[in-house]
């Protein structure tokens, strides 16, 4: 199901095109790469379909119901509050869509900042206020997810982690704009469609998810091994002598692991393979 549809977008900023005449759709369970250079116009074309920055002409459409989630390329506001009253305070905004209360706080411990929580945002490294606008963004428990630049000040453990949460997301309806200068191999390998902003032009180009690259997983059952649920059901190959094999795309490797330990199965090799 689409989310949300752009249509023959403009914007200009001061007699020039940040953008001109950008269409494109997002939908459910879809993560959209969109790169460009500094000053191509990624960061305006964010803002207005956060419903923050409004175009010269065109429209965008959302789908009843829809619920974004918004992370800025620089976030101007001075947050003196500490971080766990920051994020819970966010989290609250969204009532009853939001995530629960545990599952921030899962998503505060893997993101390593639990060290910090008594901290006033303000006061922390770039990286680490990064990462906390990140939780905020999906706190809310949105179905469209804006994030520009994410991965900025951040080690490749904490991309991955990153990754694995939005990848997590797209897994249970959601639908991720990720905008950026470029994304190396291992970010590509989560991106479904891949997007050129150039020259005011905004161009689809050959997906960077490389779709024939794909992993075999081999997992042990046990007997505290519990049902598998539809959405994992669909990959698995082999359910035999207590083993189950199962064939993924590589891009969810790490969430799928973290989703059959979750069900009490043990991990027992994991090998690339191409068709």
């Amino acid at each position: 199901m689409k989310l949300l549809s752009v249509n023959d977008l403009s914007l200009q900023n001061g007699g020039y095109f940040a953008f001109k005449h950008v269409a494109f759709s997002l939908s459910q369970n879809e993560i959209i790469g969109i790169n460009g250079d500094n000053g191509s116009g990624k960061t305006q074309l964010l803002e207005a379909i956060a419903n923050n920055q409004t175009p010269d002409s065109g429209q965008i459409d959302y789908t009843p119901g829809t619920r974004i989630g918004y992370l800025p390329q620089y976030n101007p506001q001075i947050i003196d509050q500490t971080v766990t009253k920051y994020l819970e305070d966010t989290r609250r905004l969204s009532k009853n869509l939001a995530v629960r209360k545990e599952q921030l706080e899962g998503m505060i411990t893997f993101l390593g900042i639990s060290p910090y929580l008594n901290v006033p945002v303000q006061q922390l490294s770039l990286g680490l206020r990064r990462r906390i606008d990140f939780l905020a963004a999906v706190a809310g428990h949105p179905n469209v997810l804006l994030l520009d630049e994410p991965f900025a000040f951040q080690s490749n453990k904490t991309i991955m982690n990153m990754l694995n949460l939005i990848q997590d997301l797209k897994d249970n309806g959601s639908g991720v704009i990720l905008a950026g200068t470029r994304f190396n191999d291992t970010i590509n390998h989560y991106i479904d469609n891949d997007y050129l902003l150039k020259d005011n032009r905004l161009t689809k180009i050959q997906s960077t998810t490389n779709t024939e690259l794909k992993t075999l997983l081999v997992f042990g059952v046990n007997v505290k091994s519990v049902a598998i649920t539809k959405d994992i059901e669909e990959y698995i190959t082999v359910n035999r002598n207590g083993l189950i094999e199962m064939i993924i795309p590589l891009g969810i490797k790490d969430s799928m692991i973290q989703k059959m330990t979750r069900l009490n199965y043990q991990f027992e090799e994991a090998k690339d393979i191409e068709n």
